[in-house]
């Protein structure tokens, strides 16, 4: 894509095992952790993802990270079709460029599930397990 766009930061690094782009943020059960090589725009093919989610009883996923308008949309897409609900923070997502960041978050928004700000999602979230929402969160 840099031939369209211009130089992309951390590119180089971008999905790579064992980069900054992989470590993940949160403090996670190391039974609880998966992670798997993307290999195409869609985070489902070819991958065993939907079989994994399934056997986790998961309805619901939620998409971070880069492209809005590319990767997390076309996940997005096939979340949607397998019948998942398709939650995108729209603050811990970016676009190629903003247009194109903007148009991806609309058709989410518009045919795929919600688009909504890490904030409300979270306190949402922590309410739903009985958290309060000023608890800080790692």
């Amino acid at each position: 894509m840099p031939e369209y766009f211009g130089p992309i930061p951390g590119a180089n690094e971008h999905g790579l095992e064992g980069t900054e782009w992989t470590n993940l943020r949160t403090e996670v059960d190391p039974r609880d952790e998966f992670v798997r090589t993307k290999r195409r725009l869609s985070a489902f093919y070819p991958t065993d993802l939907d079989f994994l989610l399934r056997q986790m009883g998961v309805k619901t996923i939620v998409f971070t990270g880069i492209n809005a308008d590319c990767c997390v949309l076309n996940s997005a897409f096939e979340a949607s079709n397998m019948n998942y609900r398709v939650l995108v923070p729209r603050d811990v997502v970016a676009g190629t460029e903003p247009d194109l960041e903007e148009a991806g978050l609309s058709i989410i928004s518009l045919f795929l599930g919600l688009v909504v700000d890490s904030r409300g999602l979270l306190d949402t979230w922590r309410a739903s397990i009985g958290m309060k929402s000023d608890s800080a969160m790692v």
